[in-house]
């Protein structure tokens, strides 16, 4: 089976593991309410014009980093939740919204180290960005891009191995050169799933308004945002987590159909606080 193929199996496998284990999409829908807390707090606490206008000022970046470093944390610990849930059901446990909260609070320490080198290089790289010319904006998103893919495993390393930041990364990168094809047609696929799932709805939403029924267009635009909010950020929280396994574990668990992607992918012998 060629790259896309098992691309294609890892995430529906990731899909059937979300419809076994819905609990998983509170974590999203928990990270998106503390994220518009932190939000709103920032914004009611700072003059956003004299933030645009003081860009150099020490005392307007700082509480800006705090931000993004909040906002990271905050993002990647229910990240790391999502794919220690999808983990311990590929190893043929039963998750719960607990067990997943608990996993990811083990390494809460590495987890927030990492928020913060990864606040870091969003502030440095939007800050060049913003200052670059046309080409330097291009050169710059690609570097964006090129940092978003060497780092795509390091929150599975952090919360299911035992090893630091840097460790992380180099795993991370080490990973990534060996499922480059999974990783990037797997990301393609749920991003266009969920890009046709948010027009539909929109295209839904208006025709409700086009038929004189605002009320109703209401509630299903409500209801549909939140669900889509929500699924898509834990399905692929449990891709993360299906191709890591698949790709370091070397074997299917009881509760899944793996094996035949499995064998795909040698064993590292790494340990993780899941098992060995």
């Amino acid at each position: 089976m060629g790259r896309i193929g098992r691309s294609f199996e890892l995430v529906g496998q990731s899909w059937a593991i979300l419809r076994q284990d819905k609990e998983l999409v509170v974590l999203p829908l928990i990270s998106g309410v503390l994220m518009v807390i932190v939000a709103a707090s920032f914004f009611f606490s700072f003059d956003v014009g004299t933030s645009i206008d003081a860009k150099n000022d020490a005392a307007v970046m700082l509480p800006v980093f705090l931000f993004y470093v909040a906002a990271y944390a905050i993002g990647i610990f229910f990240q790391a939740a999502v794919i220690a849930g999808a983990t311990e059901r590929l190893r043929g446990g039963d998750p719960t919204v607990k067990s997943a909260l608990s996993a990811a609070a083990q390494r809460i320490v590495p987890i927030l180290l990492w928020a913060v080198a990864a606040a870091t290089v969003g502030m440095i790289l939007r800050s060049i960005q913003e200052r670059a010319g046309f080409v330097g904006k291009i050169v710059v998103s690609f570097l964006g891009a090129a940092w978003s893919l060497a780092t795509f495993f390091v929150v599975p390393v952090l919360v299911l191995e035992e090893g630091g930041v840097s460790d992380a990364v180099s795993r991370s990168i080490d990973i990534f050169k060996r499922t480059w094809g999974e990783t990037l047609a797997g990301g393609v696929t749920i991003s266009l799933a969920a890009l046709c799932s948010w027009v539909t709805l929109v295209g839904v939403v208006m025709l409700l308004f086009a038929a004189h029924l605002a009320a109703v267009a209401i509630v299903v635009g409500a209801v549909g945002v939140l669900a889509l909010a929500t699924i898509f950020p834990a399905l692929d929280g449990i891709f993360v987590a299906a191709l890591y396994r698949y790709a370091t574990a070397g074997a299917g668990q009881s509760g899944t159909d793996v094996d035949g992607v499995a064998k795909t992918f040698a064993p590292t012998g790494r340990s993780s606080i899941f098992g060995r």
